[in-house]
Parts: C-alpha cells; structure tokens; sequence
C-alpha cells in the first residue's frame, strides 16, 4: 500500500485497508500483512505530518515505511541514482519490510 502525506491520498489508503479488513478471511490476510509505505509529498510536510499519517496506517498493516521528499520525485522519470542518499536508503529499508513478509 502506497500513500503520501496528502491528506485525501492518506485517508483513502487507510479506508481500503480497513475495508479489505471486513470482507473475508482472505482479504482481512492481505490487509494486515500489507506494509504501507509513506511517502512526503510536499517539501512542507514537517515530520509531525508524516508521524501523524505513518500513526494512522500503523494498527491497519503489518507494518509502516516512510520515504522522505525527494524533489527528483517530482517530475519526470523516476531514476534511482538521481535521489538523495537518504531517499535511497528510504527506500531499500522500506524494500526490506516488504521482503521481510514473503
């Protein structure tokens, strides 16, 4: 489950967890081993803003990520060597808590 800090990007993330949470045994599986990755979309999103979204998704998946804004993320084609290295890292960790579930 990807998401941002967009508050309607957040909530609608968290409202198909929770939904795939009340349907059958196998939906409500996927839904808490999914791991929600978070991502900063604005420059001005302050830490608070990604704890608050990252506190939300925490009781709905296994597990929570967080990538922190990146403006090679903006625009254009994504390419991993144009991020920052903490971007980078970001993302191997969040890599990880996915693979960490297989």
């Amino acid at each position: 489950m990807a998401t941002t800090t967009r508050d309607d990007h957040d909530e609608a993330g968290a409202l198909l967890l929770e939904a795939l949470g009340q349907q059958n045994d196998k939906a409500h599986s996927l839904a808490q081993n999914a791991v929600a990755v978070v991502t900063q979309a604005d420059s001005k999103a302050t830490a608070a803003d990604v704890r608050r979204v990252t506190d939300e998704y925490g009781p709905l998946a296994r597990d929570v990520a967080s990538v922190p804004f990146d403006p090679a993320m903006v625009d254009g084609i994504l390419r991993y060597d144009a991020l920052r290295p903490s971007t980078q890292r970001a993302w191997l960790a969040a890599g990880s808590t996915v693979a960490r579930g297989l």
